[in-house]
């Protein structure tokens, strides 16, 4: 099996590893890495990315010709998180004000549609900022940055608390009320947030 790791061939892992499935040589890398202080954030075999792959499918396997991974450092990960993160705020909060337009104009079927879409954004942002929670604690930028770990946690419990109402308010068909909890603490939310990333931001530079 040829490993390469961040485009470069490891002749001494693929002679340490020789004759080891997929499953076993991964763990070993991935291991070994993390003690270097490095993260695996993407890996291929054979030219597919493993997220595409059933581990059952692969982590048994001797014949891979190929596993490429591809490495950040905890920092670099969580400043890339970060960024996406900020990215992602302001497409978001258009969508949630003309969601919450819609609704009070009374074009119901454009407004579900884009509380669809304003639904699934929230779902992303938050897998994000999970992620970003343990990068942070794990380097301590939180306390570094003088920020508490309960606002980030607090930001986790709000979002699934404000969807929840949201449907509420949905199935009762109040569409003001759906209209004024994204328009207003939906936003003040994401506001809140935005703070938090760019003071992290701060921090990880």
């Amino acid at each position: 099996m040829q490993i390469v790791v961040n485009a470069q061939r490891r002749t001494d892992l693929e002679l340490q590893l020789a004759g080891q499935d997929a499953g076993l040589v991964l763990e070993h890398i991935g291991a070994e890495l993390f003690r270097q202080g490095e993260l695996v954030v993407r890996v291929e075999l054979d030219g597919e990315n493993l997220t595409g792959l059933d581990r059952e499918q692969w982590s048994a396997r001797k014949d891979v010709k190929e596993l490429r991974l591809e490495t950040q450092s905890p920092r670099a990960l969580l400043a890339g998180s970060l960024r996406v993160s900020r990215e992602w705020l302001t497409p978001l909060r258009t969508e949630l004000v003309g969601c919450a337009d819609r609704f009070r104009l009374g074009d119901d079927a454009q407004a579900i549609e884009g509380l669809i879409r304003v639904t699934e954004g929230l779902r992303l942002l938050f897998m994000g900022v999970g992620q970003i929670q343990r990068l942070a604690a794990g380097q301590g930028l939180l306390q570094d940055a003088g920020l508490s770990e309960r606002l980030v946690e607090d930001f986790q419990a709000e979002i699934p608390r404000l969807l929840d109402e949201i449907i509420q308010a949905q199935e009762r068909r109040d569409w003001i009320q759906v209209a004024d909890l994204l328009e207003y603490d939906v936003m003040d939310r994401l506001a809140s947030w935005e703070a938090t990333v760019d003071t992290l931001l701060g921090a990880v530079a």
